[in-house]
């Protein structure tokens, strides 16, 4: 329903659109209700509404997306860092066993990812083979 309080482009009402960067914003639902000024009650009505719930996960996903380009700035710089404090002599070897743990997780995890991304990919394709 669109009434005059309502942006046509995204179909949410103004005070939706200003509730979300609260919502967002805090650790807990209650704390983001809190910041947007609106019920938990409030919250989970509009959780039903299909356009509120895309908005919200949108902005989620910009956070997130972000946080990742961060993140991905920094690994050259985390990966040195790591790498640094094995052949630091000055670090004990508990650090030394903690940061190897650290490196070979996050290299298994990597290839984990990358094998994932190539079936997927490989299903992908069969399915368009088939025109499903």
């Amino acid at each position: 329903m669109v009434t005059k309080g309502n942006t046509k482009a995204q179909g949410l009402s103004e005070r939706q659109l200003k509730a979300i960067p609260g919502i967002l914003s805090a650790p807990t639902i209650d704390g983001g209700c809190n910041k947007a000024g609106i019920s938990r009650k409030t919250f989970y009505e509009w959780l039903k509404d299909p356009a509120f719930s895309e908005a919200l996960r949108r902005h989620r996903d910009l956070i997130v997306g972000d946080a990742l380009d961060m993140l991905k700035h920094s690994m050259t710089k985390a990966v040195e860092t790591l790498v640094g404090l094995l052949d630091d002599g000055e670090s004990n070897s508990y650090m030394k066993r903690l940061v190897s743990n650290d490196v070979i997780g996050h290299v298994l995890k990597a290839r984990e990812l990358e094998d994932l991304e190539k079936r997927i990919a490989r299903i992908e394709e069969m399915i368009r083979e088939k025109g499903l």
